[in-house]
């Protein structure tokens, strides 16, 4: 019989369960150093933004384990060096490693936490392009919202005005 080798899925629940679990440690230290250093005026809101960004991380690496129980994947050892990051892993009773280097490792952990932090991955954010409530880039709302487009027979019967004295404004 022979062996089946991790897939690409696998390998990517890998990836994101290493990166995940260094932006929750570098959330966590952060936080802790803003608590604990001199305090600043907007240091709890800096740490909130950051628990906030952590709680994010925490859900989707909850659904990282789910899906190692669900395949059998079970993490051994998890080494960090100047090279990069380095893991040994069973998947499905098979033992695999993962390299990843350090710069493109560092890179993706910048993206993700810019993301859960809601912070622009670019520099430039009048370069984005404006995405609308319809989903679609640089269109007009679907929706018009000047009028309404209800039932033409209510429409046709005319509010009576109320004098401002009686609360019409209030």
């Amino acid at each position: 019989m022979t062996a089946v080798q991790t897939t690409r899925d696998e390998r990517s629940f890998i990836k994101s369960y290493l990166l995940l679990t260094h932006i929750l440690k570098s959330f966590e230290n952060d936080a802790k150093k803003l608590e604990s250093d001199a305090p600043m005026q907007t240091s709890t809101l800096y740490t909130e933004m950051i628990r906030n960004a952590s709680r994010c991380a925490a859900v989707l690496l909850s659904g990282i384990r789910r899906e190692f129980k669900k395949r059998n994947i079970r993490m051994c050892e998890v080494k960090h060096s100047e090279n990069g990051v380095d893991a040994d892993y069973l998947c499905r009773g098979l033992h695999g490693t993962m390299h990843i280097d350090h710069a493109p490792f560092h890179n993706e952990v910048d993206l993700r936490m810019r993301a859960y932090l809601g912070i622009s991955a670019t520099e430039n954010r009048a370069a984005e392009p404006i995405v609308t409530d319809s989903g679609r880039q640089n269109a007009m709302p679907v929706r018009s919202y000047g009028h309404r487009a209800s039932n033409p027979a209510a429409s046709a019967k005319k509010k009576t005005s109320r004098p401002y004295s009686a609360g019409a404004y209030a």
